[in-house]
């Protein structure tokens, strides 16, 4: 996947797992920049290159695995708080992944998204603050 081994694409799955919830106990958002930088510490690959077609859909596709792994246990979505490099919300991949997931209507407006995006930021850190 994404030119990796399944082996390689596990480590980081987990890696990214591991990285969101360090970071959600501190209560902290993190950059797809910085998210690239650990899982280069952590696994050891080389740097995702958002400059990359496949490297932006391979950083979106870890993102909604997080999702799948910690959501059962989390009851929101860890992704939330990754954000753009000097922005200040989700990407679109966020939102698609939650109307796919039953979490969000297709149709949301802006400020529907951003009152989901929030609670959903509120969730994840309160699931993690003292674990």
């Amino acid at each position: 996947m994404y030119g990796k081994t399944a082996v390689e694409w596990e480590q980081l799955v987990a890696a990214t797992v591991g990285f969101l919830e360090e970071r959600a106990r501190a209560g902290a958002v993190v950059t797809y920049t910085e998210l690239s930088r650990a899982l280069v510490v952590r696994t050891g690959q080389r740097a995702l290159d958002f400059s990359q077609p496949d490297d932006r859909a391979a950083v979106g596709r870890l993102l909604g695995e997080a999702v799948d792994r910690t959501l059962p246990e989390v009851g929101a979505m860890i992704s939330a708080i990754t954000l753009y490099q000097g922005g200040n919300d989700p990407g679109p991949g966020f939102y698609a992944l939650a109307v796919d997931k039953g979490l969000l209507t297709p149709n949301a407006s802006p400020a529907q998204r951003l009152d989901f995006w929030t609670g959903q930021v509120n969730r994840v850190y309160a699931h993690y603050r003292y674990r």
